[in-house]
């Protein structure tokens, strides 16, 4: 029994010479070049797209190569000025200086960059340029760091003071969301900008007043703006206007990357419009542009695209005016299978139950366009009132009843849609074929004549 023991304890210390025999041989030579050495980066400059302060930026990845057969060390990597709005992650250990960091012959080593810039008190965006530095054998290499940032006003879960005016200079970043109350009103003056967290929300119970101007357009969209999220459907919530909420106006002001660009619940008794908007554009919803139960709308000279769900939808009821607007959707990076274009008198709740309401919904002078045969959907129940009068527009639609005052499913020639460009080419059909509406300009502010186009853009020769 010894013996047998003595030969398995022999042969497991003989495998265990021939395992550290071979990984010995496998082991990278460890004989360090010595002469000043190039290393090799994977970008020549390190940008941050703008960053709101205080807020930490998302990692940037920055690949360090050694081409030469031998091992070098590199003697510092570090932050010129050790700047405090830059920090670099090294072999997991995070700092704004390393020294004596060991790279083998033909290996790289992955640097990790994050910048958290400090607040300057000032309105207009500023920039915060420090460099990396390499030292190697006595080399030096530098890859710029650069970051835009901005200040800004922050609010978090908050009910509005009421009578707030925001003014443009430093934009709003809304984190989880705010409320602007019952008889409280929101003005927004020209050129304000209002970023929202992933998740958030505006909710007026009161009133907005979103005023921009061709010039300075108020802008609502998400809080990140690096690549890949400046078009990113989804990012926010919406705009949702509550039940009592009357007298609100949206003009020149932009909705970009929410979920519903506009939610509006505000039913009522009368037919006085709830929210009117002149001169916008709601696009890239990961739901609708916009959804309105039973309420009342006047829009006119805008433009709602890119949306997953419907474009616009006015469900149990309401009063829709829509003159000179652009629905547009051809489902750039998603697949859809919703009309543009709803109008209902009745709504299925999930429990079984229903809500109706009388409808009224006037469309003239506009495009619904997209890239499915069928962009329009309607839905009367009988139970209430059902008025659907759609005059002087280009459709894109297999219902003839609208065949006589309309031109049905001829292409607007928009001039890139891909590039959210919904304006007309020179041969559109939709060119002078609208009537006088009393509406004087377009969505860019041009002159609209005695024969208008139809849609939110009018042609107009370079």
């Amino acid at each position: 029994m010894r013996n047998l023991f003595q030969q398995v304890w022999l042969l497991t210390i003989a495998i265990l010479m021939l395992v550290a025999g071979y990984f010995t041989s496998c082991k990278p030579s460890l004989e360090y070049e010595l002469a000043p050495t190039q290393l090799r980066f994977s970008a020549d400059t390190v940008y941050f797209d703008t960053l709101l302060t205080t807020v930490s930026s998302i990692t940037k990845r920055l690949r360090v190569y050694n081409d030469n057969d031998k091992a070098v060390t590199i003697k510092s990597i570090g932050i010129t000025n050790s700047s405090d709005a830059f920090s670099i992650i090294v072999n997991g250990v995070e700092g704004n200086n390393f020294t004596n960091t060991d790279l083998l012959g033909g290996d790289s080593l992955l640097v990790l960059l994050k910048a958290n810039l400090q607040e300057q008190n000032q309105n207009l965006p500023f920039v915060v340029e420090e460099a990396l530095l390499f030292s190697t054998n006595g080399a030096e290499q530098q890859i710029p760091v650069i970051a835009w940032g901005q200040d800004a006003h922050f609010l978090r879960d908050s009910i509005l003071v009421c009578n707030t005016v925001w003014t443009t200079g430093k934009p709003y970043v809304i984190y989880d969301n705010i409320l602007v109350d019952s008889l409280c009103t929101l003005v927004i003056e020209p050129g304000t900008r209002i970023f929202s967290h992933i998740g958030s929300s505006i909710y007026i119970k009161g009133t907005i007043e979103s005023k921009g101007n061709a010039q300075s357009p108020v802008l609502f969209m998400n809080d990140r703006f690096d690549n890949g999220f400046d078009n990113a459907l989804g990012q926010w919530g919406g705009v949702v206007f509550l039940k009592g909420s009357k007298s609100n106006i949206m003009e020149f002001t932009t909705i970009r990357n929410a979920q519903n660009g506009i939610w509006l619940g505000t039913p009522d008794e009368d037919d006085i419009p709830d929210l009117v908007m002149n001169q916008c554009i709601i696009e890239n919803m990961s739901g609708s542009g916009i959804l309105s139960f039973s309420s009342d709308l006047s829009m006119t000279n805008c433009l709602i695209n890119n949306c997953v769900e419907f474009n616009m939808a006015g469900l149990a009821g309401g009063n829709y005016d829509l003159k000179h607007n652009t629905f547009a959707n051809f489902g750039f990076g998603f697949f859809r299978n919703q009309p543009i274009l709803v109008f209902t008198n009745n709504l299925q709740l999930s429990d079984g139950s229903a809500i109706y309401d009388d409808l009224n919904a006037t469309v003239e002078n506009s495009i619904v366009w997209g890239n499915q045969n069928e962009e329009l959907q309607f839905s009367d129940a009988g139970e209430k009132l059902f008025n659907v009068s759609l005059t002087n527009n280009l459709l894109r639609t297999e219902l003839l009843e609208f065949e006589t005052d309309n031109i049905l499913n001829q292409n607007p020639l928009f001039v890139e849609p891909s590039e959210f460009n919904y304006r007309i080419d020179s041969l559109s059909p939709a060119i002078d074929v609208g009537v006088d509406l009393g509406i004087l300009i377009d969505l860019d502010s041009l002159q609209r004549d005695s024969k208008p186009d139809v849609g939110a853009y009018e042609w107009k020769q370079n």
